[in-house]
């Protein structure tokens, strides 16, 4: 199965999908925060990169920004609890994907991956 970097600051949320996704037959690593995510991506390359909007020293879409700017192109879902106007159309203008509003039922989450790596 693909490789995904999931980028969560709270650590009970991402572990819980880190084992959903695991169980679920994919390869995970989990960062707290983006400060090292460029490295390792360029250490281990993913498949799709899972990032929390709000992240503690760099917010999710400014580190989008990053990685489009550092030219990987690897598929990026925001996962957020906000539900601001026009943050949809913010999200794409940064570069990434998809957007996933928190709460989100861990099947449809799982669901919206696959599409994404399919397309």
């Amino acid at each position: 199965m693909a490789y995904v970097v999931l980028v969560e600051d709270d650590a009970l949320v991402r572990k819980l999908l880190e084992k959903r996704l695991i169980a679920a037959g994919w390869h995970v690593s989990g960062l707290r925060d983006g400060r090292g995510l460029l490295a390792q991506l360029e250490a281990h390359p993913a498949d799709l990169i899972l990032i929390d909007l709000g992240l503690p020293h760099i917010d999710g879409l400014a580190l989008v920004e990053q990685l489009r700017a550092a030219g990987i192109d690897t598929p990026v879902m925001i996962l957020t609890a906000y539900d601001l106007p026009h943050l949809q159309a913010t999200v794409h203008s940064t570069g990434a994907n998809e957007l996933v509003r928190k709460p989100y039922d861990p099947d449809e989450l799982l669901r919206r991956m696959q599409r994404l790596l399919a397309a």
